[in-house]
């Protein structure tokens, strides 16, 4: 079996290769370094492979996605795992969509899961209308369980009437996340589906509702939309909306002018402002959460770790570090309490990032880098974005109490220095 590892890691090619040596018989390995060798050319011989690990962000400007739109209708484009760092199900849905046969995260990867998976792709291509089948006919069946089960609480979610199951995308022990279609008008939206009975935790349980439950009142531009949730006997379920158009970290690598960046952080700061005057506060504020809808506007999604202000008990155990090191705020890396001005701090990090193209901090390990949030000097703007360095000062300065105190204060800043761009 020939297989091909593209990925702008040495390290992880390298990982990848050992996984692949140990689990498999007779398995030759490629790692094509893009570092060096950038976009593969227009005759590069897809066809001398079985299989394709692809990873979804090459660095620099190319994307793993572009190269797979690209490159898969090319004849003998062997089948494709894509490769994330990021790992939620729009980015699976995506994958999905282009023709990939298969998604991990790389945080899931395993010697024996990445053998598997590299087996499974190999038949995917005469398995996989037998397969879909099967999935879909079993996905069909339990949501008109749910439907049955829930008849009289909610209108919204007839799936048996007017919703199609497409395709699984992404699974867990517990949970599975499908692309699904309203019949009514062919909208695509993702359907997650937790088994209760196989929650051993019941914090996880909660998690799944209240993910639901934080954003379904939120009538906002700027949030996601949650079509429906509810939960039976046997199934927790939330419909919500399937973003087209990609990621801001898609966006990020494309070189945004300032006017641009303002007006992307502002839409984040009036999505900020929505959840956080319900009493919600993100707490993984990045920009693999903030995605694109098909007329290009952005809203705030992927809010599993959110909590409620007014919840008296918090659902992580004490001292436990929930988010994003890149994007975390120092009180929440050092495990104390957070509050909105927390969500500011992250949206600080990425105003830096969309203006710079570059993070703010960087270090080699997750608690090298909370010590960068905490102790590190708040960065500077170069000269010519100088006039907004005021703006960066304010969201990443290390005491809350300096910083803007909520999201309506720091829309009217941008509004402002939006204003003087033009």
């Amino acid at each position: 079996m020939n297989i091909l590892i593209i990925d702008d890691s040495s390290d992880f090619r390298a990982l990848a290769r050992s996984y692949l040596v140990k689990e498999l018989d007779d398995v030759e390995i490629t790692e094509y370094e893009v570092e060096r060798l950038g976009k593969p050319a227009g005759d590069f011989g897809w066809s001398e492979y079985d299989v394709l690990l692809l990873d979804y962000n090459l660095g620099g400007n190319e994307d793993g996605f572009d190269w797979l739109k690209e490159f898969s209708p090319k004849p003998g484009f062997p089948p494709t795992i894509i490769l994330t760092a990021e790992g939620d199900e729009y980015i699976a849905v995506k994958a999905i969509k282009l023709g990939a046969a298969d998604y991990i995260n790389k945080v899931d990867v395993t010697p024996k899961r990445l053998a598997e998976l590299v087996v499974d792709a190999t038949g995917y291509r005469t398995k996989r209308k037998a397969v879909e089948k099967e999935i879909i006919n079993h996905a069909q069946q339990v949501v008109y369980e749910i439907h049955k089960k829930h008849a009289g609480k909610s209108q919204k979610l007839n799936f048996k009437e007017g919703y199609k199951i497409v395709r699984l995308i992404g699974q867990g022990a517990m949970s599975h996340v499908y692309l699904a279609e309203r019949s009514e008008d062919q909208l695509s939206l993702v359907l997650k589906i937790l088994d209760i009975q196989k929650v051993s935790n019941p914090i996880t349980l909660l998690r799944f509702t209240r993910e639901a439950e934080l954003i379904a009142g939120i009538n906002s531009p700027f949030v996601v939309k949650i079509y429906d949730h509810g939960q039976t006997g046997d199934y927790g379920f939330i419909a919500m909306e399937f973003f087209s158009r990609g990621d801001l970290k898609q966006r990020m690598e494309l070189n945004l002018t300032p006017e641009i960046a303002i007006n992307y952080m502002t839409h984040i700061a009036y999505g900020l402002d929505a959840i956080h005057k319900v009493g919600i506060i993100h707490r993984d504020l990045k920009p693999a959460n903030l995605m694109f809808r098909g007329d290009d506007s952005l809203a705030l999604a992927d809010f599993g770790i959110s909590k409620k202000l007014e919840t008296d008990s918090d659902l992580t155990t004490m001292g436990q570090i929930l988010g994003t090191p890149h994007y975390m705020s120092p009180e929440q890396g050092e495990g104390r309490q957070v509050d909105p001005r927390s969500d500011l701090y992250s949206a600080g990090i990425m105003l830096y990032e969309l203006l710079t193209g570059e993070k703010p901090f960087t270090a080699n390990t997750p608690a090298a880098l909370i010590y960068q949030h905490v102790h590190g000097d708040v960065p500077r703007l170069p000269h010519v974005l100088s006039p907004l360095q005021k703006i960066i000062d304010r969201l990443l300065a290390k005491d809350p109490e300096e910083r803007y105190q909520t999201a309506t204060e720091l829309i009217k800043v941008l509004e402002d220095a939006e204003q003087n761009f033009h």
